[in-house]
């Protein structure tokens, strides 16, 4: 008895001792076939003016696309000299260059190779003298070249603007003196604050020209800086400046990244501030210490924070400061998941922030799937430009990639793309809407196919879940009988269509529930400008199985607009009008009316872990996650996955689409906030965030500021309607004198042609823009720079805005023959009266 135990005991330490070996076994090749993320290794540019650093570049790996690659502005005086800093970081460097091109990137102007610099323990140090092959008050890009011993070629950007009259010093020495005022808490500074009711001041993540003083100057709060100031001119004229400073703050041991943003103005006896925003983000820690009960502080942040959990709420998954975390409430397992900077990787390229990640599923097994995109500041893809998926396997806690896919362009307008449509399928195929065309990318068989292209702000809709998506299958509404409907999850599809003489177009979604109109084809019209109205006479919801759940449907009413915004569809209106034989019935077919709402009873589903904002002591409102249980925090395991090895690449390269829809790109002090193919839209856009307009080429086509005080296009004249023609064929030969053409306008409109016709087809290398809706003080913009503004009045007739100065505009009447001043107030007040319907044109640049 006393043996067959001995034996049973001999067998068990045998059975658990051959667990360990075969685990040590395991583990040891786990360990061989996983790695940590590789350090930054690409050097930091900086152009050096009066001693300071500005300007920081961030190295490319591969060429971008210059037109979008709009960081920084380096204003050169009449010798053309830049100095330059690179801190090398003691990168073995092999080479050095630069380029001049054009702002689009398509001319190379100057190639010229750097034999002469100062090596220093804190870098390379130079100065180079571009060729005199550039014109003065024109934007070029520059690219600066690192060869690294590899041969490998880093590429480095900032625009150059050449000028004398640009007062750059005092433009940056004021910012410099504000924000130091801020710590100061200096009381000179609140002349140039505007204090109302569009402050927030009950929080230290943003702040603005609108906030108190005591909020703009911190408050309670004992903050102080960690590290330098990095300050980047976004945008420069001779009167205003875009600047933007970043740095990292401290609050006790806690950090912080802030970006403050500045637009002023310069004034012969005194600076002005137009306009101030801070924004404050804490970033993340990872201790016991920011769990409490059944919360998770994520401290002073914005409350529009990345986050998904399972199906039953036990897995949650959110991104905070750049960096993803999951918590499984069932293991206890608190995951940093994915980050480019920890306590070992903590300079200014690992925080630089042009990234973003996106979470695209959380499972109940704790396995995460999410998305990188945008710049990569280290590891295997640093220096590029574009979409890394990986999948979290938490049983293992290592993270693989799935797959990459390289973009050309700038992180701020790949964001704005990523916003609109990005969804994997339980099939693990993911959808990507890039300019206008829908993509399938299947994560396994790392392949893809084009779903849909050439579509437009206004030819698609998708569902806040980016679950369901809904296109036109002409884009052109005006001629659209059909509408595709396609669940992403299931790649369901079904289509919607219209009788021959009507039309549909979608309006967006409620839930996963289809929103459309149609309109008959007899009642859609373009004017005499190319605009067109689409009266919708009927609105139908429809789920997605074709079931119709509510039309909306008025005599004598159309929908012009519908706008979703939670659970209300708000319907923009229209009805048509009476009209007397004078008028022109393409520009007076209908009036506006009064909107009218449809309120959606279904609510939405409601998450089981939630935020919220609390009130702490001199930190003021701080974010924190609610989680569905309380939580003990002694027993929490806190982990960081290691990444897969893989053999080959995993790249994926999306077939190219050309897209002729030409596109305005409105940049905000960040970057590219969107793009439209209305011009009209864009110019509103820009005017309402005071940004800035431009083409494909990178040409400006609108901005803010820099207007002067007057001006008048002296070159048009007074001239009267003659028998057989009209005012607006007169409007349109004074334009084309203007640019030196001789052309009958009537002419070419009784022959069918359009106003956007008649001025692209006659003055080279001009883009007609219908800018209807915007404001009279939008559009002086153009009479600014010489280019007079068309307006069409309600009778028909239209004039020229040919000048202005503080009090008036200056009218070129056709009618009267005459060209007369009217005051600023009843010009503006007219021309709303008159539909701010204005016409103009921008040179291609």
């Amino acid at each position: 008895m006393k043996k067959t135990i001995i034996k049973i005991f001999v067998c068990i330490v045998t059975f658990f001792a051959s667990i360990a070996v075969i685990g040590a076994i395991t583990n040891q090749g786990n360990a061989d076939m996983t790695v940590e993320m590789s350090p930054a290794e690409f050097p930091l540019v900086y152009v050096v003016r009066n001693g300071t650093n500005i300007n920081c570049m961030h190295g490319y790996a591969s060429r971008m696309k210059e037109s979008f690659i709009r960081d920084s502005v380096t204003p050169i005086g009449e010798d053309r000299k830049i100095r330059f800093h690179a801190d090398t970081y003691d990168l073995d460097i092999k080479g050095l260059g630069f380029e001049v091109r054009s702002a689009d990137g398509s001319r190379l102007i100057e190639n010229t190779e750097i034999s002469e610099y100062n090596t220093t323990k804190e870098g390379i140090d130079l100065e180079v003298t571009l060729k005199d092959l550039i014109e003065p008050d024109t934007e070029y890009t520059l690219i600066f070249l690192i060869t690294k011993e590899t041969g490998e070629v880093i590429r480095y950007y900032t625009r150059v603007l050449q000028s004398e009259e640009l007062f750059t010093d005092e433009k940056l020495n004021f910012v410099n003196y504000f924000h130091e005022s801020t710590f100061t808490k200096n009381n000179d500074i609140i002349k140039y604050l505007e204090p109302n009711s569009e402050g927030d001041n009950t929080t230290f993540n943003k702040v603005n020209i609108h906030s108190s003083f005591s909020q703009i100057t911190w408050g309670d709060l004992s903050v102080m800086k960690a590290g330098d100031v990095h300050a980047s001119i976004s945008e420069i004229g001779s009167q205003t400046a875009t600047v933007l400073l970043k740095y990292v703050a401290m609050v006790n041991e806690e950090k912080y990244q802030v970006t403050e943003y500045y637009r002023v103005k310069y004034g012969t006896e005194r600076m002005y501030l137009l306009d101030f925003e801070r924004t404050m983000n804490q970033y993340p820690q990872m201790n016991q210490d920011i769990f409490s009960s059944s919360k998770i502080m994520i401290g002073i942040s914005s409350p529009s924070i990345e986050k998904r959990e399972s199906e039953d709420g036990n897995m949650i998954a959110f991104v905070q400061q750049n960096t993803l975390y999951s918590f499984n409430m069932v293991d206890n397992k608190y995951v940093r998941l994915f980050s480019f900077y920890d306590n070992e990787n903590w300079d200014a390229r690992t925080l630089f922030d042009k990234h973003g990640i996106r979470i695209l599923s959380v499972e109940e097994t704790g396995n995460v799937r999410f998305m990188v995109y945008g710049y990569m500041n280290r590891g295997r893809h640093e220096g590029s430009v574009g979409i890394q998926v990986y999948y979290f396997n938490s049983m293992t806690n290592t993270i693989e990639e799935d797959i990459f896919i390289h973009y050309d362009r700038s992180y701020e307008l790949l964001a704005k793309e990523i916003n609109n449509l990005a969804y994997v399928s339980k099939d693990n195929v993911m959808y990507l809407m890039l300019d206008g065309t829908i993509y399938s990318v299947d994560l396994i068989a790392k392949d893809s196919k084009i779903i849909a292209s050439g579509l437009t702000e206004d030819s698609y809709k998708v569902s806040e879940n980016n679950k369901m998506i809904a296109w036109q299958s002409e884009t052109d509404k005006t001629r659209n009988k059909e509408l595709i409907l396609l669940n992403l999850n299931t790649t369901q599809e079904s289509r919607t269509s219209v009788l021959d003489m009507q039309r549909v177009a979608p309006l967006g979604f409620m839930g996963d529930d289809i929103i459309y109109g149609i309109a008959d084809q007899d009642d859609i019209i373009t004017d005499k400008a190319g605009e067109t109205i689409f009266p919708m006479k009927k609105v139908i919801i429809q789920n997605e199985q074709g079931e119709i759940l509510k039309e909306y449907q008025q005599e004598g009413v159309f929908v012009t607009e519908g706008l979703v915004e939670d659970n209300l569809l708000t319907l923009k209106r229209i009805t048509k009008t009476a009209l007397s034989e004078e008028q022109d019935v393409n520009l007076l077919l209908y009036e506006r009316i009064e909107d009218d709402q449809i309120l959606n009873a279904k609510q939405a589903e409601s998450t089981q872990n939630s935020l919220e904002s609390v009130v702490i002591q001199d930190y003021e409102t701080v974010i924190q996650v609610v989680l569905k249980k309380t939580v003990t925090p002694d027993t929490i395991k806190f982990m960081t996955p290691k990444e897969v090895l893989f053999e080959g690449g995993r790249e994926i390269s999306l077939a190219e689409v050309e897209n002729e829809d030409v596109k305005y790109y409105v940049y905000d002090p960040y970057g590219v906030d969107s793009d439209w193919t209305d011009p009209a839209k864009a110019v509103k856009r820009a005017f309402e965030i005071t940004g800035v307009v431009r083409n494909e080429s990178g040409g400006e086509v609108w901005a803010p500021g820099n207007r002067m005080t007057k001006n008048q296009i002296m070159k048009i004249t007074e001239t009267f309607v003659e028998e057989g023609e009209t005012s607006l064929s007169v409007c349109l030969d004074s334009i084309l004198a203007f640019e030196g053409i001789q052309k009958s306008s009537n002419t070419l409109l009784l022959s069918g042609m359009t106003i956007n016709d008649i001025l692209e087809d006659n003055i080279e290398e001009s883009q007609a823009l219908i800018l209807s809706g915007c404001t009279l003080d939008s559009v002086l913009y153009y009479v600014n720079r010489e280019i007079p503004v068309m307006a069409m009045l309600n009778d028909g007739n239209a004039v020229l805005i040919v000048g202005f100065n503080e009090l008036n505009t200056v009218i070129m009447d056709p009618q009267t023959g005459t060209i007369y001043k009217k005051g600023i107030l009843d010009s503006t007040q007219w021309f709303e009266e008159n539909g701010n319907n204005f016409i103009t044109y921008t040179k291609k640049e």
